[in-house]
């Protein structure tokens, strides 16, 4: 164990958050993550099992003289999304994400995305499952695949492997915080085929980057002013149609806010130095328009001379339709306090002749998300591209009544004097997938608190962990069939 970590609580968490954090797990890597935690449940010698898309659940019996009580389910995802600092070589399939402390904050010590978004969620679940000394009911660890990417794992999982009374959901970020329900999401990918011809004589090349904004989750962030990378460069291409574009990239995944964008193509000699000053301009403008980090910039140099750039009518229609595509809240529901729909222009990648792009809306209301995703399907469509929706899930409707929660908020003011707050939140959870997969289950959502998930600039609070680690183990214990005493003699 590392030495910054070997004088925090709960040893045994960030003892095994330490080893995952060590195994390469982004979305669709997981597979010597989940060997490793065979492993160890082996060693352990508890029982684990895999389902088809490859989920794992592992078992632990009821200690003795609990074999009756109900069946408590501690549920995370397994993947992390991998996110890098400009400049970095990180490899996020072949590199460990070695961890520091500053503070009271756990961070990547390569300027990375921690992965502790879920993985702090899954040590704490395998702390409980690995402790010989922890005396409850029957306990089982659901650890899921790909959610990052759309929660892949969960809509493919066994039924089965839900076989149980409670459901603790350990994917949310704010400790102090129950979630009883999220939004429902959906990816849209357009394609465009491009039509290009040979650059002009005389021409030169050029780069625009619009670099160092702050990212962050697409769900959690999105209300936030961070600004979006590809929306940025589409702004400047419409001042300045002269540049005209040879390729154009820009965000990585459907659940990140873009943070930088790069087009490369041509431009007359004699108009370089007035993209560059326009550029400078422009960003200054938006600097007013969002909470701009310090080293926000938009740059522009020089590049190779492309041989083909895209044609004047198809960039512009490409401007258009992105400039014209939602991005942000697009409504709130006032009585619970959050987001109630949104959409994020999540990234653009020229690939030979073929431009994508992706956007990705979440809603608590499936109606209204599914209405926004085919409007901007329609305005890209109208543009030229072909529209598919890849992926789309549920949300997951609160229970404000239900008597675990009730159960939970007591227990949190008895340990910590102050009431939990109970929120409905506007990121996905699997909660909503799970619930439809096996009905009656009853569930919760909480965790630490995570600062920056899906950004190089996520860290894990120390003190936070440890309340969080607290609360899941005698919330366990509770359901798990502790024998009751004063005050503890509730039914479920």
């Amino acid at each position: 164990m590392m030495k910054d970590l070997k004088d925090i609580e709960p040893a045994l968490v960030w003892k095994l958050f330490e080893a995952i954090a060590a195994v390469p797990h982004p979305s669709g890597h997981e597979e010597a993550l989940v060997t490793m935690l065979v492993g160890l449940a082996d060693r352990h010698g508890l029982p684990a099992r895999r389902d088809k898309a490859g989920n794992l659940r592992i078992d632990r019996p009821a200690s003795p003289g609990r074999e009756g009580a109900p069946t408590v389910l501690l549920q995370g995802h397994l993947d992390m999304v991998p996110q890098a600092g400009p400049g970095s070589s990180f490899d996020f399939q072949r590199d460990p994400i070695r961890l520091k402390r500053e503070g009271n904050f756990i961070s990547s010590a390569g300027g990375t995305t921690l992965g502790a978004d879920n993985g702090l969620g899954v040590a704490a679940a395998l702390a409980l499952l690995f402790d010989p000394g922890f005396e409850t009911g029957p306990l089982a660890g659901v650890f899921t695949l790909s959610e990052e990417v759309g929660l892949n794992g969960a809509m493919a999982l066994d039924p089965a492997f839900l076989d149980g009374d409670f459901l603790l959901n350990l994917d949310s970020e704010d400790e102090g915080e129950i979630c009883i329900g999220c939004a429902g999401g959906a990816r849209l990918e357009l394609d465009f085929p491009i039509p290009a011809e040979p650059v002009s004589d005389g021409m030169t090349g050029v780069s625009v980057m619009v670099r160092n904004l702050a990212g962050g989750h697409s769900g959690i962030n999105i209300g936030d002013r961070r600004g979006n990378a590809v929306r940025f460069a589409a702004g400047l291409l419409e001042r300045c149609p002269q540049l005209r574009v040879a390729d154009w990239n820009g965000g990585t995944l459907d659940n990140v806010i873009p943070r930088e964008a790069v087009v490369r193509g041509a431009v007359s000699p004699g108009f370089f130095e007035e993209l560059r000053r326009k550029a400078v301009t422009f960003a200054e403008e938006l600097r007013k328009g969002f909470d701009a980090p310090v080293d926000f910039r938009i740059d522009v140099g020089s590049a190779p001379l492309p041989e083909r750039v895209w044609t004047v009518p198809f960039q512009e229609r490409v401007i258009r339709a992105l400039l014209s595509c939602p991005d942000g809240p697009t409504g709130m529901d006032h009585a619970l306090g959050v987001i109630r729909t949104s959409s994020n222009l999540a990234a653009i990648f020229s690939t030979g002749d073929t431009l994508k792009i992706r956007t990705s809306q979440r809603s608590l209301v499936d109606g209204e998300r599914e209405k926004l995703t085919r409007e901007i399907a329609a305005c890209f469509e109208n543009a030229g591209a072909v529209a598919k929706v890849d992926n789309a899930y549920p949300g997951w409707a609160p229970e404000p009544d239900s008597p675990l929660l009730a159960e939970a908020c007591l227990l949190y003011r008895e340990l910590f004097h102050r009431d939990a707050v109970v929120r409905v939140i506007h990121a996905g959870l699997e909660c909503g997938i799970l619930a439809g997969r096996r009905p009656g289950l009853k569930m919760i959502s909480f965790g630490p608190t995570i600062l920056d998930a899906h950004s190089p600039a996520e860290r894990a609070d120390v003190a936070s962990t440890q309340r969080f680690f607290r609360f899941l183990r005698e919330l366990t214990l509770r359901l798990g069939g502790r024998k009751p005493g004063a005050g503890d003699d509730r039914t479920f």
